[in-house]
């Protein structure tokens, strides 16, 4: 009979051990758990690159959002328009841009700014041109207040001057800009665009 048990229990090979029912319920918690936090962390992954895909959409359209600067006087009375953009040549630095006209040279004595593409490329060709000079001449002409300045107005029939004397805190002398009569400046233009011109230390009296 022993011999029988022996033979039928090698049949039937080790014994299996006892079934834990809590430890298998609590394996397959754990399991769920980790499942969950995985699903939860890919959709926080998502919902971080949407985001971030939101912003650079948003940063690349802002451009072609934004509305356009502030000009002092429109192009459909047969004026120029600034825009409020500064820019530099050379030592001056001018507080708005007139649209549709560019620098042709910059040097310490002033700056001279014609049409975009005039036939007369030379900077120190001043007719038709808006020329920026800076010197020590007396300023003459009809004197206008402006804002705490005074500007000196002289009219002809090709172009106007319009003087001031610098800032304090700038080179002294007197800063001037002339521009020609039959291009669509006026008056209130060239005195808001020369109360905007600043000299820089960099610039020098012209002779004469």
């Amino acid at each position: 009979m022993n011999d029988l048990n022996t033979l039928l229990e090698r049949a039937a090979g080790p014994t299996a051990a006892p079934v834990d029912a809590s430890a298998d319920l609590t394996r397959g918690h754990r399991a769920l758990s980790r499942t969950r936090r995985r699903r939860a962390a890919g959709g926080l992954l998502g919902v971080a690159a949407a985001s971030v895909v939101g912003v650079g959409a948003v940063r690349l359209v802002q451009p072609d959002t934004v509305q356009p600067q502030r000009a002092i006087e429109t192009t459909r009375t047969g004026g120029i328009s600034f825009l409020a953009q500064p820019f530099e040549a050379g030592p001056y630095t001018f507080d708005q841009t007139p649209q549709g006209w560019e620098v042709q040279g910059a040097y310490p004595q002033g700056v001279t700014i014609a049409p975009v593409g005039f036939p007369d490329q030379e900077p120190l060709s001043f007719v038709g041109k808006l020329v920026i000079l800076f010197d020590a001449n007396p300023p003459t002409g009809d004197k206008v207040d402006l804002d705490g300045r005074t500007f000196w107005i002289r009219e002809s029939e090709d172009y106007t001057t319009i003087a001031t004397r610098t800032k304090d805190d700038e080179p002294g002398g007197v800063v001037s800009i002339q521009y020609p009569s039959n291009t669509g400046w006026t008056r209130d233009t060239m005195l808001a665009f020369l109360a905007g011109v600043h000299v820089g230390q960099g610039a020098q009296q012209a002779v004469g």
